[in-house]
């Protein structure tokens, strides 16, 4: 009997203190990558982590390929994702590294009630949230839009395209090819495939260049790697003033070139603008507020709400938004 009033007492005292501990934990958000030194994710990461604090959530990231860990990379995935699971997780952000594996493990996701927005790669036949993606298509139209009207739309344009035509390098060669369709009657488009790799692709430079005797307007590449190449093969035949490159990406090295004007101008995907658009789509999933999307696209018999991240040209005269991208090439500057 002398015991009861020892036990009202710690009652109290025990609810207060699980209520505490509800009311200031934050909301956890889980983000899933392949690989987080691919520069798009380091910004995107940035964006979401600098966004913790002004809102209350808690973003677990994941990304595959940088665990470190020898094991099967679609196991590893798996394994990573359930465990953000099991911390909490109120939604998941996903671009998979093999579609096929993660379908199991998604299952368990939907069980748990936690809402999927897929990011950069769709998942086929997947009933998923809201798709964030980037329009490749529009990128290439972009491209080439601006080596056009540099070269006023005539001339030999050399397109250097991905070898191995990865979805998203066909897109964005689609988009390039879009635009040099509309204005074919004063131009010559040579096109040509390297590996993704800047010796590769100043070596297909030089090549063409040596067939053409440097009668090449314009050059347009669909990734910044390949955009560094054809920039070291234009300055080999001592054409940088002369040859109008456009790459997309919008990597360090290129922008150091635009920054140096030897290059003309890169596509810049806005990769840290798209890591606030993933921290908006997670809160409104949250506020259960709908997924604000541009378009809904086919998957496989599902329409898919996506939203597209936004795109810019860089070139020499508006470099100063590459200080937030790449500090480092500022530096020396200061």
């Amino acid at each position: 009997m002398t015991r009861l009033p020892w036990i009202f007492l710690i009652i109290p005292v025990v609810v207060l203190l699980a209520g505490c501990g509800d009311s200031t934990a934050p909301v956890k958000i889980g983000v899933s990558v392949p690989q987080t030194t691919v520069p798009n994710y380091t910004l995107m990461r940035q964006a979401l982590i600098e966004g913790e604090k002004d809102y209350g959530i808690k973003v677990l990231w994941n990304d595959v390929r940088d665990a470190g860990v020898k094991q099967h990379l679609a196991t590893l995935e798996t394994q990573q994702i359930r465990r953000m699971l099991d911390a909490g997780i109120r939604v998941l952000v996903l671009k998979a590294i093999d579609e096929k594996s993660v379908y199991r493990i998604l299952k368990e996701v939907g069980q748990r009630n936690v809402p999927i927005i897929t990011l950069d790669q769709p998942l086929t036949g997947i009933k998923v949230r809201g798709h964030i993606a980037v329009d490749n298509t529009g990128l290439g139209e972009t491209a080439a839009q601006y080596a056009l009207e540099e070269i006023g739309y005539e001339g030999n344009v050399l397109v250097l395209e991905e070898v191995t035509g990865l979805e998203s390098f066909r897109d964005i060669s689609l988009g390039i090819y879009r635009v040099l369709d509309r204005h074919s009657d004063g131009l010559r488009v040579h096109s040509r495939a390297a590996r993704l790799d800047a010796t590769a692709a100043l070596d297909l430079t030089d090549r063409v260049l040596k067939n053409y005797a440097g009668n090449i307007q314009a050059v347009i590449a669909v990734d910044s790697v390949l955009a560094v190449g054809a920039i070291r093969g234009v300055q080999l035949h001592e054409l940088a003033d002369q040859i109008v490159t456009v790459g997309v990406g919008a990597g360090e090295e290129a922008c150091r070139q635009i920054i140096l004007k030897q290059h003309d101008a890169e596509v810049d995907t806005m990769p840290y603008q798209r890591g606030q658009e993933v921290l908006k789509a997670a809160r409104d999933a949250l506020n259960n507020r709908p997924f604000a999307f541009d378009a809904e696209l086919s998957n496989g018999r599902i329409l898919t709400k996506t939203k597209f991240g936004a795109s810019r040209l860089i070139t020499s005269t508006n470099s100063h938004v590459l200080r937030g991208m790449w500090p480092n090439l500022f530096d020396d500057k200061e």
